[in-house]
């Protein structure tokens, strides 16, 4: 593909991130989509011959960067604290990335959840989860940690890594207003793994 060629592709996916993370599949129009990349709708239609096949492209990629970092740590061979300080980074350097992310999957999740159920299935959540399962069981059995429902621990881990960056103005407006919210959630990596280190410690 020739540079102008890959250029304007570029351009048409930042302008589709954009819109689709604020409006969702059901309201992003693609003659937003073309003003936004600074291009005519016909040349929008020569890349993507709908806006479903856009929204594909999109959806999957910001999902994967969400769920990749998961099925990691399902999968890991670490110690078990050393997963939760994994995958606590992976999520806060990837937002930090990409903090559209969070927005735009809860918008699709609330709309239609088979999307991102088939890709749970395809990147390897479901196979990894019983692996931390066990591994989760044997340092309970151990004495290492208090018993917990290891769906609680994911789910803990996730929520705590994921709704500052969601909710970003929010937490500003109230909590952070004079500082650079930007360089707090840069820091609550180990932060949130200590925290949740400690709740299930023995």
């Amino acid at each position: 593909m020739e540079k102008k060629a890959i250029e304007t592709q570029e351009n048409i996916l930042v302008a589709a991130r954009e819109i689709f993370s604020t409006k969702g599949y059901a309201g992003a129009r693609m003659q937003e989509i073309a003003d936004r990349a600074g291009i005519n709708k016909a040349l929008l239609h020569y890349y993507y011959k709908n806006k479903e096949k856009l929204f594909e492209q999109i959806f999957e990629e910001a999902f994967k960067k969400i769920i990749r970092p998961l099925a990691s740590f399902l999968a890991d061979d670490s110690d078990l604290f050393q997963k939760i300080r994994n995958i606590c980074n992976l999520y806060h350097s990837m937002l930090l990335e990409y903090p559209f992310i969070p927005n735009f999957v809860m918008n699709e999740v609330n709309t239609d959840p088979s999307r991102i159920i088939n890709l749970i299935h395809i990147e390897g959540v479901i196979e990894g989860k019983k692996k931390t399962l066990g591994q989760i069981e044997e340092a309970v059995k151990a004495g290492k940690i208090r018993p917990i429902d290891p769906r609680e621990l994911v789910l803990n881990i996730i929520s705590l890594s994921i709704f500052p960056f969601a909710s970003k103005p929010i937490v500003k407006e109230f909590f952070y207003k004079d500082s650079d919210i930007n360089a707090v959630l840069k820091t609550r990596a180990d932060r949130i793994a200590d925290f949740v280190i400690q709740s299930i410690k023995i």
